[in-house]
């Protein structure tokens, strides 16, 4: 016979030998849940395997299998292993308690029985039992469903739209840049956001029929009943705007941005994890497209996604078999012709022998952290260049790039000393390009790490200045030597007279400060004559070289530049 609960679905199983103590123990229980009985041992192991108890209530004096036996087969059961076990027992002995205990019992239950205090007792081990139910699907931080909770949710909506012919919606939102604001105000701080985060979500409940957080920054809603793409469409703008409005958290504010992706069943996803894995294609596409926004699926992202993955799988196979190669362009003191040093740019050559540009990979390389051991190989192999060529009578720089992942990375600095000692390369002629937006984003962290860096006596350029945060405050504080000017004002600076401006300023604001200057792009002897009449002497471009292998650079080093391609001036 079997009980029905009247409030909660915890399913509990009787195990005993004598009907007057299942009857005491059916009525302790009573209302707790759903309530078996079986009368014996293996009676009691085969209709737990098949209800899943939460709770037995196990007698220890049986006929045949006493209690301690069927405990420790239950306990044996990777199934079951988890369901609490209550012993009732007539014995009073110490002996009996504690093998109780060892075999994984929870609490006693004594003969004869107290029917309110066996009711209590049963009582809380349910309420223990709902409670580890509920954490196990609920994200501890924010109390919203966790990914398991997730899973069974979109089981269901799935199986409701098939039989309804209806839509169900998945919108996965990932907060914009929030790992930068975690590591650098804490991880208290991040917590508290995602907290707030939580809240505002929970505030759309009218609309959404579920919201949950699978982990780290992300967070799911499932939409059930779909009428339209433009209902979606709304409610993805206003989950925006809401992330939007800024947080305050001790009493500093926050400005947060969000990018969702968004995919339906069943035109996107016949299955939940095809649902899943279609809103995460699609989110990363509204984050390439500027992030701060939504992206529906489409069968174009799920290629896309496809190549970004292929790309990343070569990108690994390339750097342990280290095939990623270093070319050179020539900067060259104009006045002279005269190779004053050259700029590392990595190369990598496909498996068709095919050049790939370092646009198409290294956005993919700083975003899964494979930047770090291919910026280590690049850097390794300048410095053993740099020192070969200074061995062989050539005393020239060599610069090389510094990702912004790279210079943030906490290890960066005593990787450029290992590097340096590795190479045993004079750390003067090492040159560390880094764009100007990096200085800008952390202007302490960022001045401590220079401060180091020139510590090892190597030299510092700012990359593609007058493209971002140009400023000369930032200037002053950093320990800089070089200011390259960027190719986008050298291309037009003969047509445009506020690319022209723009050159002259940095190159002023390059002499003021008394650094030295590196205009970038120079393709023509007019750029080169205008840019040595506003003071920039050495120029890096097509008019003097393209990137060339470290051995072709090597024979241009002993040749030296054509007179022909240059046509210096007098």
């Amino acid at each position: 016979m079997q009980y029905q609960a009247f409030n909660d679905e915890s399913v509990l199983l009787i195990v005993d030998d004598q009907a007057s103590d299942i009857r005491l123990l059916g009525k302790a229980a009573e209302g707790l849940g759903i309530i078996h009985f079986a009368s014996d041992g293996p009676q009691a192991i085969a209709l737990a395997k098949r209800i899943r108890p939460d709770l037995v209530l196990l007698d220890i004096e049986m006929p045949g299998m006493d209690g301690f036996e069927v405990c420790q087969q239950l306990k044996a059961d990777p199934k079951l292993a988890d369901t609490a076990i209550i012993f009732v027992t007539a014995y009073n002995q110490v002996a009996h308690e504690l093998r109780a205990l060892h075999l994984g019992g929870v609490d006693f239950i004594s003969k004869p029985m107290n029917v309110p205090v066996a009711r209590a007792r049963i009582r809380t081990h349910v309420r223990l039992r709902q409670m580890a139910r509920i954490l196990a699907k609920q994200d501890p931080l924010t109390n919203l469903p966790n990914r398991a909770l997730l899973a069974e949710r979109i089981d269901q909506a799935i199986d409701s739209a098939r039989g309804s012919h209806q839509r169900v919606a998945m919108l996965l939102l990932d907060l914009d840049n929030f790992k930068a604001i975690n590591d650098a105000e804490g991880h208290s701080v991040g917590d508290a956001i995602l907290k707030s985060v939580a809240q505002r979500l929970l505030g759309h409940g009218r609309l959404v029929d579920s919201i949950s957080r699978p982990g780290g920054d992300e967070f799911i809603l499932l939409l059930q009943e779909v009428t339209s793409f433009e209902a979606v469409s709304d409610l993805a703008t206003q989950l925006l705007a809401d992330i939007a409005e800024p947080l305050l958290i001790r009493a500093d504010r926050y400005h947060l941005t969000a990018s969702i992706g968004i995919s339906l069943f069943p035109d996107d996803s016949n299955d939940p994890e095809e649902l899943f894995r279609h809103a995460d294609s699609a989110m990363y596409q509204a984050k390439q497209a500027g992030r701060n926004g939504f992206c529906f699926f489409s069968a174009e992202i799920e290629n896309r996604m496809r190549a970004r993955q292929m790309l990343e799988r070569h990108l690994r196979q390339a750097l342990e078999n280290g095939v990623f190669e270093v070319f050179y362009q020539a900067k060259v003191e104009a006045a002279d012709q005269r190779i004053v040093g050259v700029e590392a740019l990595i190369r990598w050559r496909n498996g068709e022998g095919r050049l790939e540009s370092p646009a198409e990979f290294i956005p993919l390389a700083e975003e899964t952290g494979l930047i770090l051991p291919i910026g280590r190989q690049i850097l390794l192999r300048a410095c053993q260049d740099a020192k070969a060529w200074h061995d062989a009578g050539h005393a020239i720089a060599v610069s090389v790039n510094i990702s912004a992942v790279q210079f943030r990375d906490e290890n960066f600095v005593a990787q450029v000393a290992a590097i340096l000692a590795e190479a045993h390369v004079d750390p003067r002629l090492i040159e560390l390009e880094i764009t100007e937006g990096v200085l800008a984003s952390d202007s302490l962290g960022a001045r401590q790490t220079l401060a180091a860096l020139r510590g090892l006596g190597v030299r510092i350029a700012i990359d593609d200045f007058g493209t971002g945060y140009s400023s000369l405050a930032y200037l002053k504080r950093f320990p800089v030597d070089v200011l390259k000017i960027d190719q986008s004002f050298v291309r037009d600076m003969l047509t445009d007279r506020s690319d022209s401006a723009i050159v002259e300023t940095i190159i002023k604001l390059g002499q003021a400060l008394d650094l030295e200057l590196v205009a970038e792009g120079v393709e023509t002897c007019a750029q080169e004559r205008a840019l040595l009449q506003l003071g920039c002497k050495v120029m890096q471009g097509y008019l003097y070289c393209r990137p060339l292998p470290c051995a072709k650079m090597t024979e241009l080093l002993e040749q030296g530049v054509p007179v022909a391609l240059s046509a210096p001036l007098p």
